[in-house]
């Protein structure tokens, strides 16, 4: 019998299984009393005349996803809603803007319309607070619905390292450059001009406006310019007179609100400086520092906070006689920026891994605000065979992780110093210890410690000329042969990185190519999926290429497998579902029985020691899995306990029975996956499934399709109810239905005609055979 699409079907081996702790991702699902009435566990056993022919016997289970991380946020810029405190945004390099609404217990990424990540500077309008301005790598951008949805204001090649707004003409606006200098509006943004006559280094990291004087303005440069002033809205700038405070770079001003006449510089390696006229003359105020690398100042009421580069924070009042580190609760050294609010003991640190801390009683102690602003996005994934290790390359700038604990636990690698998305983690198939990693910008980097630490083999002689690298590919049984797909075409290397030959004869010009795939042979058969031509095929190792595309759902293929028993059949995960081809991409059907509609698979990976067992990762849907070709696919484990949705890639421990998922929101693991249908007896006929299965999940709007099959006719009901064990519809009202598998359909309706409210419902069958339920994740 072949499994049905939603059937939630395990394999119960009858070879002797390895022993299981409870700490094991192999542990048996907790006890049925601990899960409470609703997520029941029902166990069925197909009971037959013990006979040499029967090949499996078959439970259901209703196992969960667990994800405990990575985690970590660069954090260089915070701002808070003068009118509305509760409300905050986050600024972090990378992974664009985070709101809060509730002073930072919880955070939404905001990143719509805003095509650079690495934000370095926020600025909100204190009289429209709705109109909030960020400064990224590459220009100015605003959003007028607090955060939401971004437009571009000023476009750069550098990076805006601060923004600054007039307090009362808010019009009024300067921008500083890092290489540009400064650039002034007096429109709102929408018109700008470089004011940099007299700037000694257009290198400017930080503007700051005078108080009660706006047209008084600071900047801070690097080496060589140090403090500048302006008295004239930046028409002309001059160094300041003492040349303490010129020598050297600057990295933040800082004025004394309650009195204007005490300016503060944190300097990037000579401490603090201090002006007590305004500017004109500067000492050094270092007394209890013991670093000198300075990220970060900030002043409210008569207390001072200075954030370091490698020493965490340190603190002192008015008379600025010493200063004290602060560092109870505060778990990173780095101190990127800080916001303080003067009559208030609350103020706020961002760092340069771990997020936002904050302190309520002026610095005394830290705590982290996560709320779903750590949350690393799982961009590429590997699983270690020998060891059970679980590589992860983040999205956004979070860089690399290990779990030696199947993800329960991550380490951060160091010396990557990549802030692009890692799209590709690749383990040598010879060198014990050796992985690569394509990084989206920086092309491929190596390690030979098992990602501890990181290095760019092509640095010197850039042989890999296109450097936004996202498949990555090893030549099995070979150390160091490797393809790489880029944003022109595919590349060869033969020695481990360190030199890359251009393989895209028969590829169109500038071909973004998505995925890479390996058949067997001599020479090697390669796939590559492209971003808008469709499926590509090389008979002769990459020398040369053939368009492969008839019957494609679309031109758009993340994703390429070669089956590992039969190499003719390919499968190719697009923006619109899954194809097969039996004959290695001459020509494509859909196999999209059970997935959701439009379904854009990200991922595909098949269980090397079970290869009946595929798995698609679906980009805001989950996982799925098939275990009959493709000829239906089945929601794996109902997505229950995957914190997001947007899968982006995959992979398997097949020994331990365990995946991997990477979704926006951290690294999720589930064990004990399905890995064959009940096959039953020689005879052929199929043992009838239980099982209720709905999609697509989440359900935004439209309809909701509920399909369930029983083992044996009689009495079935379903319906809906929310978590407060109130029933919301009634959608099959009992009555006798055959054996086998059934439909319904939900309008998103309460039975009074109303729209149900957003929200977690449970889908509720019952029927001779037992009691099933589903979680219903509705968003409006």
């Amino acid at each position: 019998m072949s499994l049905r699409p939603g059937s939630w079907v395990r394999n119960v081996s009858v070879a002797p299984q390895p022993t299981r702790s409870l700490a094991s991702p192999m542990s048996p699902p907790r006890s049925l009393k601990s899960r409470g009435p609703i997520r029941q566990v029902t166990v069925i056993l197909f009971l037959v005349a013990w006979t040499p022919l029967l090949t499996t016997i078959a439970v259901a289970s209703d196992l969960t996803w667990s994800t405990r991380g990575p985690k970590a946020k660069g954090i260089e810029a915070i701002a808070r809603d003068p009118l509305n405190p509760a409300r905050m945004w986050a600024g972090s390099f990378g992974s664009g803007v985070y709101r809060s609404t509730d002073g930072g217990t919880t955070w939404t990424a905001s990143r719509t319309g805003l095509v650079n990540t690495f934000v370095r500077a926020l600025a909100c309008n204190p009289r429209y607070p709705d109109s909030l301005f960020c400064g990224t790598n590459d220009g100015v951008w605003l959003s007028v619905d607090g955060g939401v949805n971004w437009n571009r204001l000023l476009s750069t090649n550098q990076s805006v390292r601060a923004i600054a707004i007039h307090p009362s003409r808010t019009a009024t606006m300067y921008a500083a450059t890092y290489g540009l200098g400064v650039f002034k509006s007096v429109n709102g943004g929408k018109n700008w001009s470089a004011i940099n006559l007299g700037l000694a280094n257009t290198n400017v990291r930080d503007v700051v406006l005078h108080p009660t004087k706006p047209d008084t303005l600071f900047a801070a440069t690097s080496g060589g310019g140090g403090v500048h002033r302006s008295f004239n809205g930046g028409l002309t700038w001059s160094q300041v007179p003492d040349t303490s405070a010129t020598m050297g770079a600057v990295e933040q001003i800082s004025i004394d609100p309650a009195n204007p006449l005490f300016v503060y510089a944190a300097t990037l390696d000579r401490g603090v400086l201090k002006s007590p006229d305004g500017g004109t003359t500067w000492v050094r105020i270092n007394r209890g520092l013991t670093s000198f690398r300075g990220r970060s100042i900030a002043l409210a009421d008569t207390f001072r906070y200075f954030g370091t580069a490698d020493s965490g924070l340190y603190v002192t009042t008015a008379s600025d006689s010493l200063w004290h580190r602060s560092s109870v609760g505060l778990a990173d050294s780095t101190i990127d920026c800080l916001l303080a609010v003067g009559g208030s003991a609350t103020i706020w640190a961002g760092t340069g891994v771990a997020g936002v801390f904050r302190s309520d009683n002026r610095a005394t102690s830290w705590t982290q605000l996560d709320g779903g602003l750590l949350a690393t996005a799982g961009f590429a994934l590997a699983v270690r065979p020998s060891t059970h290790s679980v590589y992860a390359g983040t999205g956004f700038g979070d860089q690399f992780w290990t779990s030696a604990d199947f993800g329960a636990s991550w380490t951060r690698a160091v010396a990557l110093f990549s802030h692009d998305s890692e799209r590709a983690v690749v383990l040598d198939p010879i060198a014990p210890g050796t992985i690569y990693l394509a990084s989206y910008g920086a092309a491929v980097y190596r390690s030979d410690d098992d990602g501890r630490s990181w290095r760019d083999p092509d640095s010197l002689s850039l042989t890999l000329t296109n450097r936004f690298v996202r498949p990555l590919i090893a030549v099995p049984g070979e150390s160091g042969h490797l393809l790489a797909g880029t944003g022109n075409g595919v590349f060869e290397s033969m020695d481990g990185a360190q030199t890359w030959t251009p393989r895209s004869t028969g590829l169109p010009t500038l071909l973004s190519v998505r995925a890479l795939a390996l058949g067997p042979g001599a020479p090697l058969r390669v796939f590559a999926g492209s971003d808008s031509s469709g499926v590509f095929r090389s008979d002769d190792g990459g020398l040369t290429w053939a368009a492969k595309s008839v019957g494609l759902l679309s031109p758009f293929v993340h994703a390429i497998l070669v089956d590992a028993v039969n190499p003719l059949v390919v499968y190719a995960g697009t923006d619109s579902g899954v194809v097969k081809s039996t004959n290695a991409g001459d020509l494509w059907t859909p196999i999209r029985n059970g997935l959701p509609l439009l379904a854009s698979v990200r991922d595909l990976v098949q269980d090397p020691s079970r290869p009946q067992a595929i798995f698609a990762a679906v980009f805001g849907s989950g996982v799925y899995e098939t275990l009959d070709g493709g000829a239906h696919w089945f929601s794996l484990f109902s997505q229950s306990g995957l914190a997001n949705l947007n899968v982006r890639a995959l992979a398997l421990d097949s020994a331990l029975q365990t995946i991997y998922a990477g979704t926006e929101a951290g690294v999720a693991a589930a064990s004990r996956y399905p890995i064959s249908a009940v096959t039953g007896v020689e005879s052929g006929e199929g043992v009838p499934l239980f099982r209720l299965q709905a999609a697509p999940l989440p359900m935004r709007q439209g309809i909701l399709t509920v399909r369930y099959e029983i083992p044996t006719a009689g009495i079935v009901e379903v319906a809906l109810y929310n978590v407060r064990g109130e029933r919301v519809r009634l959608l099959h009202a009992p009555a006798r239905e055959s054996a086998g598998p059934h439909t319904l359909l939900w309008d998103g309706r309460a039975a009074s005609g109303a729209r149900a409210a957003a929200g977690v419902y449970f889908l509720s069958l019952r029927a001779p055979a037992g009691r099933r339920t589903a979680k219903v994740l509705l968003l409006r």
